[in-house]
């Protein structure tokens, strides 16, 4: 996996787009978001084909299979493990353009932009500042 020459403009101009776009399980959460940047820099999903849900019930049961109990960090570790050009780095050296999974009440899903943790809720995309990174990874190939 490799990011696109014009990731960097293709960043930006996915995060104008989908400013306002509200959270929707299985279209539009936090899982799907991230996944759907990974897709608009490189091509390619992250996720299995599999993963798949519509409401937050069938999600916490998929994050609980692919997590193999041990939750939604562990879940993508599962999915990414065998995708070349995908790596697992240290929180102290995320920059613009890696993803990860932050702890609030629950593990959610991220894209960083060198100041924040991005996600979605009902507004559209939220900026989070200081959070607890569980993991990131950034596309490297």
């Amino acid at each position: 996996m490799k990011k696109k020459p014009d990731w960097e403009i293709i960043f930006d101009a996915f995060l104008n787009k989908n400013m306002k776009r509200p959270f929707e399980w299985g279209e539009w959460d936090c899982v799907m978001f991230a996944n759907e940047f990974v897709k608009q820099m490189t091509g390619e999903s992250v996720l299995p084909k599999s993963w798949k849900w519509n409401n937050e019930a069938e999600a916490m049961q998929s994050i609980i299979k692919y997590g193999k109990g041990k939750g939604l960090a562990q879940g993508i570790v599962n999915a990414v493990k065998k995708i070349d050009g995908v790596k697992e780095i240290k929180s102290a050296y995320i920059t613009k353009g890696d993803f990860g999974v932050y702890k609030e009440e629950s593990e959610l899903c991220c894209i960083f932009d060198n100041y924040y943790a991005l996600g979605v809720n009902d507004e559209g995309i939220v900026l989070k500042k200081d959070v607890d990174i569980v993991k990131a990874w950034r596309i490297d190939g």
